[in-house]
């Protein structure tokens, strides 16, 4: 009896020095990379502050656009694009030579997101389960059947 809870014992430990040195390599390699991951996103940051300006404007001047054009509506689906891009986000078309440029797109960022559209839901097309009880109003009498052009209807005429 005392070999088999010394084997038990022993299986044990080995499982959790197992346990252990994965937790310790997780340990290491965190420690390892965030401060790597920290660095390598100062940098990518002060490399696009200093060298993406330049983009844009060999992006512009590639192109065919003035280094300082602004802010542009597509002719086609009339969506608001920025300045760096040639074709519409929304259809693809190319960025005409002449498509109006609003500068006052460039102070106000709301302009490049249409407004969610207004609420269109009609409850009463609504059939589905917690429908709205459609009000019906009760359906009509049916009408009085015409009177017969034989039989005179009227006051004084005598029933035969």
């Amino acid at each position: 009896m005392g070999d088999t809870n010394w084997a038990d014992a022993a299986s044990f430990v080995g499982v959790l020095v197992s346990i252990l040195w994965i937790a310790l390599a997780v340990a290491v390699g965190v420690l390892l990379l965030a401060p790597i991951w920290i660095v390598s996103r100062a940098v990518s940051r002060r490399l696009e502050h200093r060298y993406l300006p330049g983009v844009a404007r060999w992006s512009r001047r590639r192109s065919g656009l003035a280094e300082d054009a602004g802010p542009w509506a597509c002719p086609a689906c009339s969506s608001v694009n920025p300045s760096t891009v040639v074709a519409c986000y929304r259809c693809g078309v190319a960025r005409p030579a002449d498509a109006h440029e609003l500068r006052e797109a460039a102070t106000d960022p709301s302009i490049f997101h249409r407004p969610a559209p207004p609420n269109q839901f009609d409850p009463s097309r609504y059939r589905g389960p917690g429908a709205p009880s459609p009000a019906v109003p009760p359906p009509p009498a049916p009408p009085a059947p015409p009177a017969s052009p034989e039989s005179p209807s009227g006051p004084g005429s005598a029933e035969p």
